[in-house]
């Protein structure tokens, strides 16, 4: 993990409106400025703006879709526990009962490990569950009967939202469209540094605009690595199936000492 990525947005946006108007004040000032300056900076802070806008927008889309999908996966993993606690009351199933404990609690604390654009390398931890129902006994009771018939369309829908998730964790901006991006920015910035006069509305403008193309390319990485919205999406739905499954919530060390996830207090939880 970056340097970068490990500085929360929140400090980098104070540190970026800081140096954009430390710069505009103290970077010497052009005596002479080319006509074609101004031109350029329209036409390129025009580009910026619909690539930028555009990129965000999809990116935000995805988001949003990862979020529904992630409610999908969590929920139905939480019912089918439930419905695996009510086969499990019964003695001749209680073995295989407690074997889904301890499988679903491996899958999620895997899920851990990985970032999105992984999230296919765990496949081999939820196909485990999948594969566990061909050790179910013998069902005897219509009781037993349907509550098994409710496992296949609960596991079915889960892997369908992990399909989506696996699809959308790995659409992100590729190089090219990020060089095109930062190509655009650094010339914005530099046409509204050279333009800028010692005028104080000018010197106070100039800090404005370099401080928000950089606060949006900011933005734009972190819905890129969705680090924005990060524990709605990727911890806390999943440290509940914890909860339901009767396990202490599992956290990375690396996690919490960079700050991406903070424990609820008075819960205990392992930590690897």
């Amino acid at each position: 993990m970056s340097f970068l990525r490990r500085v929360k947005t929140k400090y980098l946006v104070v540190i970026v409106i800081v140096v954009s108007f430390l710069s505009a004040f103290f970077i010497p000032i052009q005596k002479q400025v080319s006509d074609g300056i101004n031109a350029i900076l329209g036409i390129v802070g025009l580009l910026f703006a619909i690539l930028v806008g555009f990129f965000i927008t999809d990116l935000w889309s995805r988001f949003q879709r990862i979020r529904e999908n992630v409610a999908v996966e969590v929920s139905g993993l939480q019912t089918y526990y439930l419905f695996v606690q009510i086969l499990g009351k019964s003695l001749r199933h209680r073995k295989w009962a407690k074997n889904q404990q301890k499988l679903i609690d491996k899958y999620i604390k895997e899920f851990f490990y990985i970032e999105w654009g992984d999230y296919g390398k765990i496949d081999s931890y939820f196909n485990a569950i999948i594969e566990s129902l061909q050790d179910v006994k013998k069902l005897k009771t219509n009781k037993e009967t349907e509550t098994y018939t409710n496992f296949l369309p609960l596991l079915n829908e889960v892997t369908t939202a992990r399909e989506k998730l696996f699809m959308y964790g790995k659409d992100k901006l590729n190089k090219m469209e990020w060089i095109v991006v930062l190509f655009l920015s650094v010339i914005l910035v530099f046409s509204i540094f050279a333009i800028r006069t010692s005028d104080l509305s000018s010197l106070f403008l100039s800090g404005t605009l370099v401080s928000t193309v950089v606060i949006l390319l900011l933005i734009l990485r972190d819905l890129n690595d969705l680090s924005f919205g990060e524990e709605m999406v990727s911890f806390e739905p999943y440290e509940t199936i914890f909860d339901v499954i009767g396990k202490p919530r599992f956290y990375l060390k690396k996690d919490i000492k960079n700050g991406r996830v903070i424990p609820p207090k008075g819960i205990k939880y392992r930590t690897d």
